[in-house]
């Protein structure tokens, strides 16, 4: 409010104006945790399956009881008896639905899953595994979570990651300027956008890029693309 004009320094805002800006905070971070870079970890959840069971609730309450993700970036399983995790694929709607004609097919593992994550009554979204799995092998998903997904006093005191404090305050200030007919200023405008990008920029992680092996053909003879050889 100060950043704005909307209190002069040193004055305190009164209870509903401190009310008021907690609920555009509040909302302001709940809009954030759509935004992938603004989330700043990545958790190492794992399930142990049942035995011909397709599909798994998630979100809190669920049957994996975390909060809901809007994603799941990676997916492993660790067969029965093993330790060692084996990548799997996290399906698109497009290959659960063009891909995947039968779905109730078995195997002693799977090879996929396919995350539905619309939001229901409950609050949860449901894992689906492919092939069904005839045994008990343990699923491992890496999946977002938030530093912040709410405030629950103007008191309370929360720690965050560098960068983040400023963040939020300048970001605030333009979410709660239309509300007291303010027109924040250039500067105020310029180092909300600036800290937020370095903010995102933080949680930005390295990536391995791939090239098909087509591409790169050697000596002279033929890149076979029905099994990934040659070339």
């Amino acid at each position: 409010m100060r950043l704005i004009r909307a209190v002069a320094s040193g004055e305190s805002p009164n209870a509903d104006e401190q009310s008021d800006g907690l609920t555009a905070l509040n909302a302001m971070v709940d809009a954030w945790l759509t935004e992938q870079m603004t989330i700043p970890e990545v958790r190492r959840v794992t399930e142990v399956l049942v035995a011909n069971t397709q599909d798994y609730t998630i979100g809190s309450g669920a049957t994996i009881d975390i909060a809901r993700p809007l994603w799941i970036p990676d997916a492993a399983i660790i067969p029965a008896g093993l330790t060692a995790e084996t990548q799997i694929r996290v399906l698109t709607d497009q290959e659960w639905a063009q891909k995947v004609p039968i779905k109730s097919q078995t195997a002693t593992f799977p090879l996929a899953i396919y995350y539905n994550y619309a939001f229901n009554s409950s609050g949860y979204g449901t894992i689906s595994t492919w092939p069904i799995q005839t045994t008990a092998p343990t699923l491992v998903i890496y999946i977002p979570v938030a530093v912040l997904t709410s405030f629950t006093t103007v008191s309370t005191s929360y720690q965050v990651p560098p960068g983040y404090e400023r963040t939020l305050a300048y970001n605030l200030a333009l979410e709660i300027a239309p509300e007291y007919g303010k027109r924040p200023s250039a500067e105020v405008v310029a180092i909300a956008a600036a800290s937020k990008g370095d903010m995102k920029r933080s949680n930005e992680r390295m990536e391995e890029m791939y090239v098909d092996n087509a591409i790169l053909r050697r000596g002279n003879g033929n890149f076979n693309w029905r099994t990934g050889t040659g070339g």
